[in-house]
């Protein structure tokens, strides 16, 4: 009795695995997290802008034990009292701007996060066809090479062929064999690193869907470089850094401005005197609202306020610089993105021609070795010339889908591109 036991693979296209990315990926959970707690935090009440309003309550219980007449004194004392900064040197108005930022920044930071996990997946999705289809190369030499064996094992059988040449094929058939399981590796792999990619099981398989393609686009670098400063998700966010130094040297010169705040209460006291003999009782019950204004002004505080400015100023020169560099940055990493695409390119299209060829000798080749005019050796070598070329063009349109994934990402089309 045979068992057999096969476990369904689920199918997997690239869409499903970017979905599958953006909806589990550890880090995205966690910023998202962040982005929730900017969101809460933008809120008027937050800034200080809003009035705030106590309730407090007291009571008092106590007895006097005298030798004339005893008695009890009750007192309780509830209070509701209102605090409002009407002016604060226009602080408000600037913490809620800087609020604003914050959540913006938050965003932008779950949206370069985004990007990143898109590209990671789409590169881990296509490393995944790449290194099947180098397994599938590799796989079927090492069943040319077998075949080739067997053949020579047949020849030096009825005297055909020596044994030195039987011995050079199972060499080369080992060779084969050997790259063929390393490749079988590789592919292994690259699945779990696309599965912890996706925070799945390192151990989840799938039946992948889609293909290892790429249609060429003939990009123009002023056009990509427009959409670079204007789109790049990294770049935008700095910008809104440099909003929030800013906002920083106005939140400084707000301290030079007086403070007026306004107090607001009522509070109430019941008073009870409870005597244990003839005495009456005494009762009084007192509510006395208040109101009033307060002015603050800083008049000197040993320059403090002028130093502060000073180096929120500083502080927003440093944010300036920092943007300029990051801009020179990512114009050098364009340029040098845009002529890696430009030769991947042309790299792509030499080596269609470097398969044609090869593959075109190895059938004349195998004509002639058929016919004895080439013996085992020469068809060896063109068989490595084939395999190579192959493994160069499948090398080739994964070097091409990582450039253009790399200009889709530096000018912020990668999530429009995938939507």
């Amino acid at each position: 009795m045979v068992f057999g036991s096969s476990f369904a693979q689920s199918e997997l296209s690239l869409s499903d695995a970017i979905s599958r990315a953006l909806e589990n990926n550890y880090d995205l959970k966690v910023i998202r997290n962040t982005e929730k707690v900017a969101s809460v935090n933008n809120t008027w009440g937050n800034t200080g802008f809003l009035p705030t309003v106590t309730f407090s309550a007291s009571a008092n219980e106590s007895y006097h034990l005298n030798d004339d007449e005893e008695y009890r004194d009750q007192t309780i004392m509830p209070n509701v009292s209102l605090n409002w900064v009407i002016f604060n040197g226009f602080s408000a108005r600037i913490s809620k701007a800087r609020y604003e930022q914050l959540e913006e920044q938050s965003e932008g930071n779950t949206s370069v996060l985004v990007e990143n996990t898109i590209q990671d997946v789409i590169l881990a999705y296509n490393n995944c066809l790449l290194q099947r289809k180098l397994m599938e190369v590799y796989e079927e030499v090492a069943q040319l090479s077998e075949d080739r064996y067997s053949r020579s094992e047949n020849s030096k059988a009825i005297g055909a062929s020596t044994t030195y040449e039987s011995l050079q094929a199972k060499t080369s058939w080992l060779e084969d064999q050997s790259n063929y399981l390393q490749q079988k590796v590789s592919y292994e792999n690259a699945i779990r690193t696309l599965n912890y990619a996706m925070a799945e099981s390192a151990n989840e398989t799938w039946s992948f869907s889609s293909e290892i393609s790429i249609d060429t686009v003939d990009y123009n670098y002023s056009d990509l470089f427009d959409k670079m400063t204007s789109n790049n998700k990294t770049l935008r966010n700095q910008y809104v850094s440099q909003s929030l130094q800013a906002n920083q040297v106005q939140q400084a010169k707000s301290s030079y401005y007086p403070s007026l705040s306004l107090s607001a209460g009522i509070n109430n006291t019941d008073y009870l005197r409870d005597y244990s003999g003839s005495k009456a009782n005494v009762e009084s019950n007192y509510i006395n609202p208040s109101i009033g204004l307060t002015l603050s002004w800083n008049i000197f505080n040993g320059g403090t306020n002028r130093r502060s400015v000073q180096i929120a100023k500083i502080e927003e020169e440093s944010s300036q610089i920092e943007t300029d560099q990051m801009l020179h940055s990512l114009e050098n990493k364009l340029a040098q993105m845009y002529s890696t695409y430009n030769v991947n390119k042309a790299i792509l299209e030499l080596t269609k021609e470097q398969v044609a060829a090869a593959k075109l000798n190895m059938d004349m080749s195998k004509e002639k070795l058929d016919n004895g005019s080439i013996n085992s050796f020469n068809y060896r070598d063109v068989q490595i010339a084939y395999t190579d070329a192959v493994i160069s063009r499948l090398k080739a349109v994964y070097n091409l889908l990582e450039s253009h994934t790399d200009l889709l990402s530096i000018t912020g089309a990668i999530i429009d591109e995938y939507e």
